[in-house]
């Protein structure tokens, strides 16, 4: 390999290291909505220079966790809940879809993989390590489907939908009722219900957009009583 070679993957592996330790400030709360990020302080934190700094921050754009700002530079994202509720209403369309598609092929070895699944999903109480098993549980069920797309389609959707979730649930006790809701689901798959898989599809994506969306509201009323230019006289 050579040295023009090597430099660019100690880059990319050095922009790889910074964003996931922005990642993991952002999501955990240590940067809130609306934090200015410098490329020169990330940079002299970190100790590297300003080039994996603005990579890393072109990455956590794509994720949706950063917005450039053509006059203020990278901005942490400030999440509302209309785009919540609008990823949640296709999201809703499309794992309806997959779901559907997939009980036709659900063996009973994956059944079983998936009933595993949300054992341990019940006994956890890392919230971090129960959100990376609920995305498991979900796509697991729709490559069932067979629809390689449709399957993509969705993944992309609940990458964008990972922020909202991150930035609430992973430090709140895993949901008893979303553990639920899974296991219904999976019954509805089994028992080849197709209308009881959709419905129960359908109520579980509501129940999460909605309380999601609640939580958004009420950040968003707790930085605008912080306003003093919001404050009555």
């Amino acid at each position: 390999m050579g040295a023009k070679a090597r430099t660019v993957l100690g880059r990319d592996t050095t922009a790889k290291v910074v964003a996931g330790m922005l990642r993991d400030q952002i999501q955990e709360g240590g940067l809130a909505p609306g934090t200015r990020l410098r490329q020169n302080e990330v940079a002299e934190r970190f100790g590297v220079s300003t080039t994996p700094v603005r990579e890393a921050f072109a990455q956590l754009q794509a994720e949706g966790l950063v917005r450039i700002d053509p006059h203020r530079g990278a901005v942490v994202f400030h999440p509302t809940a209309e785009d919540l509720l609008e990823y949640y209403e296709i999201r809703e369309v499309l794992e309806s879809l997959a779901v559907t598609h997939a009980i036709d092929e659900l063996t009973p070895q994956i059944a079983k993989e998936l009933n595993e699944l949300i054992e341990r999903m019940r006994r956890t109480t890392d919230a971090r390590r129960w959100l990376r098993m609920n995305d498991e549980f979900h796509l697991k069920l729709y490559e069932c489907a067979r629809r390689p797309h449709l399957s993509s389609l969705i993944d992309n959707l609940r990458d964008a939908s990972t922020p909202y979730i991150y930035m609430f649930v992973a430090s709140r006790k895993p949901s008893d009722q979303a553990n639920e809701e899974h296991q219904e689901i999976l019954d509805a798959c089994v028992r080849r219900d197709s209308k009881a898989a959709r419905r129960a599809i359908r109520d579980h994506l509501r129940h999460a957009s909605g309380d999601l969306a609640r939580q958004l509201s009420e950040k968003d009323d707790e930085r605008a009583g912080d306003d003093p230019g919001t404050s009555g006289s």
